[in-house]
């Protein structure tokens, strides 16, 4: 499989599994050279050694929460091929539970992982791609960055940070020639529901489990990031229960927001 994405040069952080690895193995089936990048060595030695595509994936170490790590990452692979056509920033982490008892320092690093990782990232490769005149900037966020979700008030933040930033740099990059996308998630089978730390009795895994909605493959979640790449959507939103959510909230917030409060206090009863 080719076309699009056929010779393009990728960076992927967060690439060694759930989405990331989703969009990795996608981009490489599509005969892409892919820069999977992530903090875990290990897991970067098992994505690479199961890629099977035209492409070619190339695994790095990447520290997200350090900038100089990006300039090093960012530099080393324009240095090998001259350009940077697309760069995602999907590491992500996360703190949920009551906001009350969630302390300082999980939330600096919330925010450290969470936006500056993406800025980090976004400032890096729009350097690049604004000089060489072309390029795409992908920063995954989630449906907690257009609409409010208790109990996940620190990532909720960030994501709408994230948000902003991709939608306005949008419009400033389009001078010069570059895009700019955002990537607004539903519910995918990762590992993020049971690694993300839970503060207090808030049952975050079971909550999640328990949504009348079933959750996509990283695999089909790649898929669909890529297909919304190549028709320059300024928000990729899926699946499509999650697109259905979203405009309901847009259109009916006064009634989406009681439905919210409603599920929260149910889950910490």
């Amino acid at each position: 499989m080719s076309g699009h994405f056929a010779g393009q040069v990728a960076l992927v952080t967060g690439g060694a599994s759930g989405i990331g690895r989703g969009i990795c193995e996608a981009l490489c089936d599509r005969g892409a050279i892919v820069y999977a990048a992530d903090i875990r060595e290990d897991a970067l030695e098992t994505l690479a050694g199961g890629a099977d595509g035209p492409g070619e994936i190339r695994r790095v170490t990447l520290d997200v929460t350090s900038e100089s790590d990006f300039s090093r990452v960012v530099g080393a692979v324009v240095a090998e091929h001259g350009r940077l056509d697309l760069m995602i920033n999907n590491a992500g982490t996360g703190v949920v539970g009551d906001f009350r008892r969630i302390a300082l320092a999980d939330i600096r690093t919330t925010v450290d992982v969470n936006l500056w990782g993406v800025v980090y990232g976004t400032k890096a490769a729009y350097e690049v791609m604004a000089a060489q005149g072309h390029g795409h900037i992908v920063n995954v966020a989630s449906s907690a960055g257009v609409m409010p979700v208790p109990m996940q008030t620190t990532y909720a933040m960030v994501k709408h940070a994230v948000v902003g930033l991709s939608r306005s740099l949008r419009i400033e990059a389009a001078v010069y020639g570059v895009k700019v996308s955002v990537v607004l998630p539903g519910l995918v089978r990762t590992s993020f529901f049971s690694s993300a730390k839970v503060v207090g009795e808030y049952d975050y895994q079971g909550e999640m489990e328990s949504l009348p909605i079933s959750p996509i493959s990283p695999r089909r979640a790649g898929e669909l990031i890529l297909a919304g790449i190549r028709a320059n959507r300024e928000l990729i939103a899926f699946p499509t229960s999650n697109k259905l959510i979203l405009r309901l909230f847009r259109f009916f917030p006064r009634l989406m927001t009681p439905l919210l409060a409603r599920a929260t206090i149910k889950s910490v009863e």
